[in-house]
C-alpha cells in the first residue's frame, strides 16, 4: 500500500493565502492529488517562541492587529465543505488546554461535518507560557492530555457517559452531536516516540503517532519500535498503527533552491522515511516554499515512485 500524502499549511502569514483563504486551498490542494491536509495550533502565542528543536521558532512580533493563524477547528470546517474527499489532520491540537467535553464536542461535529474526514492529532504543546496564560501548570500538560482523551472517547461512546477523573468529572452526560464514526474520529498522538508511556498510549489509546518536524529518521526508526513493542505488549498489531511523518526539512539559512532540487530532496527523504515503517508522509510548506504548481510536481513525483 502506497503512503498518504499530504501537506501541512504554514503555520504564520501563510505565503499562498490569507487566513480567509485558507479553505479554499484546502480545496486547490485536494484538485492536486493531496490525501490530507495538516494543520496544528497555538491558543496563544508569545511574541518570541523558541522551540526545543528549532522546528517552530516564531518571532510574532507586531504593532498592528492582525491575522496570521487559523482556529483549526473552524479552518477544518470550511474546508471540509469545500472538499469531498480530503482528510483534515489536526498535528496538533492542545488537548490539555480544554475540557475533555469541548474537545469531544469539537472533534465530533467536524467528525460529522466533514464526512468522517477528521483526524484528531493531539499534542500537549511545547510553549510553557501558553499555558501558563491559561491557568494551567505545564507540568500537568502530559496527564491531562491523556484523561481527555479517555474521557473523550467515552464521551464519543453511545449513551449517557461518566467518567471520574483529576480534572474531567461527568455523570450520565451525553456529547452532541453524536460522531460520525463509530467510536469518534481518530485519534493520533504527537509525542517523542520513544519513552514508554508513549508506546502505552499510542498502543491503547490511539491510531497513529505523528513525528515532530525536527524528528531525524534514526529517531523515527526508534520510536516506530517502541511503539510496535508496546503493541505486542498490548496485543494489538502494529500494523494497525499509523506513523505521520514530515519530509526533512531544508536546511535553515539555505539559499532558496530550484524547485527541481526541492523535489530530489523530498522524495530521498519519502523513501528513507517509508523505509522505517512511516506510513504518511507530509509535505512542510513552512520551510519548502513550493508554489501551487511545485506542489502539483511534487505530488506527481510522490505518485509516480510509490506507485
Amino acid at each position: 500500500m502506497r503512503p498518504v500524502f499530504g501537506i501541512k499549511l504554514a503555520g504564520l502569514v501563510p505565503r499562498w493565502a490569507t487566513v480567509a483563504e485558507l479553505p479554499r486551498l484546502c480545496a486547490s490542494l485536494e484538485e492536486l492529488g493531496a490525501d490530507e491536509v495538516v494543520y496544528g495550533e497555538h491558543v496563544l502565542y508569545g511574541a518570541d517562541m523558541h522551540h526545543p528543536g528549532g522546528s517552530g521558532n516564531i518571532v510574532h512580533r507586531r504593532t498592528e492587529q492582525h491575522s496570521d493563524g487559523a482556529d483549526v477547528f473552524v479552518l477544518f470546517s470550511a474546508g471540509a465543505a469545500l472538499t469531498t474527499r480530503l482528510r483534515l489532520c489536526s498535528a496538533v491540537v492542545l488537548g490539555a488546554a480544554r475540557p475533555a467535553a469541548v474537545l469531544a464536542r469539537q472533534g465530533a461535529a467536524l467528525d460529522v461535518v466533514s464526512g468522517g474526514r477528521f483526524v484528531l492529532g493531539v499534542g500537549a504543546g511545547w510553549y510553557a507560557g501558553e499555558f501558563e496564560a491559561l491557568g494551567i501548570p505545564p507540568a500537568e500538560r502530559d496527564a491531562r492530555l491523556e484523561e481527555t482523551v479517555a474521557a473523550c472517547r467515552e464521551l464519543w461512546s453511545p449513551g449517557p457517559s461518566s467518567f471520574d477523573g483529576k480534572w474531567n468529572s461527568f455523570t450520565d452526560m451525553i456529547c452532541e452531536p453524536a460522531p460520525l464514526t463509530p467510536g469518534g474520529p481518530p485519534v493520533w498522538w504527537g509525542m517523542k516516540g520513544t519513552t514508554t508511556a508513549a508506546g502505552r498510549r499510542v498502543a491503547t489509546m490511539g491510531d497513529g503517532w505523528i513525528a515532530s518536524e525536527s524528528s531525524s529518521v534514526i529517531d523515527i526508526a526508534r520510536s516506530v519500535d517502541t511503539i510496535q513493542t508496546a503493541c505486542a505488549d498490548h496485543g494489538r498489531d502494529p500494523s494497525t498503527v499509523g506513523i505521520r511523518a514530515t519530509l526533512a526539512l531544508l536546511p535553515p539559512g539555505l539559499q532558496r533552491p530550484h524547485p527541481d532540487a526541492v523535489i530530489e530532496h523530498a522524495l530521498t527523504s519519502a523513501v528513507r522515511l517509508t523505509a522505517v515503517g512511516v506510513t504518511h508522509l507530509t509535505v512542510p510548506l513552512d520551510s519548502y516554499e513550493l508554489d501551487l504548481d511545485g506542489l502539483e510536481r511534487l505530488l506527481d513525483a510522490l505518485h509516480h515512485h510509490f506507485a
